[in-house]
């Protein structure tokens, strides 16, 4: 054999001994492939799975905060909160693939939340630890106590929290919570804005996301109206006005029932001194070019016929009682009114309304073209609905420590915010 056919035939047999290698080395090579498909698979099923439980326990931990520490329901909260976000994700696995289990701790007050499911694995049979359960816990924790500064108690209404055109409402350091189980329980529309720490509808909401911050949780338990327990003040049936008419004056005025409302026109100047207004079968109203000033005190409307204007060119400065059966409530509406009486804040100069605004029948209407209550310490406002137009900026402060105006119980501290701690 000449060098040139032993090189030929050397070539050849290299040729079979690497094809052979080769041979050997596909399935080490797809064993490897699968391993790392495995591995990543097992990855983003386990991260799916912690979003999963993370969104259960902050869910948990929230209706923990709205139910005053009531734990039945807990559990039946993130269940339901896991399976919508499974389905509306549209995960590659369905909710009834999960096991879910939830544990109440108090001291601090949390909610963790252990999730497993049986996982995906082709290869797992030659990884070596054969993985058949994918386990994830999650802990949210109540951290705090915010405050409401808007309620809207009306239960099936699609207009009980509503704001159009350029109204605002901004919410410092407070809640806004609507009770509808409407799917617009909470609407926004038009260039209109609602800001808070949170924002919560039993129901829906509608309006884009440049119309709230943060986004509304919807599907929220009911909130119960924390002033509920609240006495109305007694009256003695006598009149100490009828169909009051103040005229193009200046004049003090004191507590009293007012039989037929009151009206302030004409570029009047109205002082009230301190104490309760009963506002009986007529409404309030201060017109254009009129004033309506009073600090420590209250109005108590009786009677269908019993609401609220304070018109556009209104100068309005108001702040409630201290002490006694009105104290803390600047605007307190009987509770056997019918549904609806309105409630009308149109006022350009609206600025101090000092307290907290309770209607549990009434609308209350905010429909001014500048600032509102932006120079009271607090406003809280409880109402059966809450409507807003036009441009009105409404502002709702919590600077409870700068006024020596009590806060209501129940407006301050509830439902509490939550942090994921792990």
């Amino acid at each position: 054999m000449n060098i040139r056919q032993f090189d030929r035939a050397f070539v050849h047999a290299n040729d079979g001994v690497i094809a052979l290698k080769f041979a050997m080395m596909i399935p080490v090579l797809m064993l490897s492939i699968g391993v790392a498909i495995d591995a990543s698979t097992l990855s983003s099923q386990k991260s799916d799975l912690q979003g999963v439980a993370d969104i259960g326990s902050i869910a948990g931990a929230k209706e923990l905060s709205f139910s005053d520490a009531n734990k039945d329901n807990v559990s039946a909260v993130v269940a339901a909160v896991v399976d919508r976000y499974v389905k509306a994700q549209e995960m590659s696995f369905d909710s009834g693939s999960v096991d879910v289990k939830t544990k109440v701790t108090e001291n601090p007050l949390r909610v963790t939340v252990n999730v497993q499911r049986k996982a995906t694995s082709f290869f797992k049979k030659f990884i070596g630890h054969n993985v058949d359960k994918l386990s994830v816990s999650s802990s949210a924790e109540i951290i705090g106590k915010p405050n409401v500064c808007v309620l809207a108690l009306d239960p099936s209404s699609n207009k009980a929290l509503t704001l159009e055109h350029q109204a605002n409402v901004l919410g410092r350091d407070c809640s806004v919570f609507s009770n509808s189980d409407d799917t617009n329980a909470i609407k926004a529309k038009n260039s209109a804005k609602l800001v808070a720490d949170f924002i919560c509808s039993r129901g829906g909401k509608s309006g884009g996301p440049g119309n709230f911050s943060p986004e509304p949780m919807t599907d929220c338990p009911g909130f119960d109206d924390p002033l509920a327990s609240r006495p109305e003040p007694i009256m003695t049936g006598s009149c100490d006005h009828n169909d009051l008419v103040v005229d193009y004056e200046t004049r003090g005025l004191s507590p009293g029932t007012y039989c037929g409302g009151l009206t302030i026109t004409n570029g009047s100047d109205v002082n009230l001194d301190p104490g309760t207004y009963i506002i009986k079968d007529g409404p309030l109203l201060v017109d254009d070019g009129s004033s309506l000033t009073g600090k420590y005190v209250g109005f108590y409307f009786t009677g269908d016929k019993a609401g609220m204007n304070f018109a556009n060119d209104s100068s309005i400065s108001l702040e409630a009682q201290r002490s006694g059966i009105m104290a803390g409530l600047l605007l307190f509406s009987d509770r056997t009114q019918n549904d609806g009486v309105l409630y009308e804040v149109m006022s350009n100069d609206a600025r101090v309304l000092l307290g907290t605004i309770y209607l549990p029948n009434g609308e209350l209407r905010v429909g001014a073209d500048g600032p509102v209550a932006d120079q009271s310490a607090y406003t809280a406002i409880v109402a059966r609905r809450m409507s807003l137009y036009g441009g009105p900026k409404l502002i709702l402060n919590t600077d409870y420590g700068k006024t020596d105006i009590p806060v209501p119980e129940g407006i301050r501290g509830v439902g509490q915010p939550v942090r994921l701690i792990n």
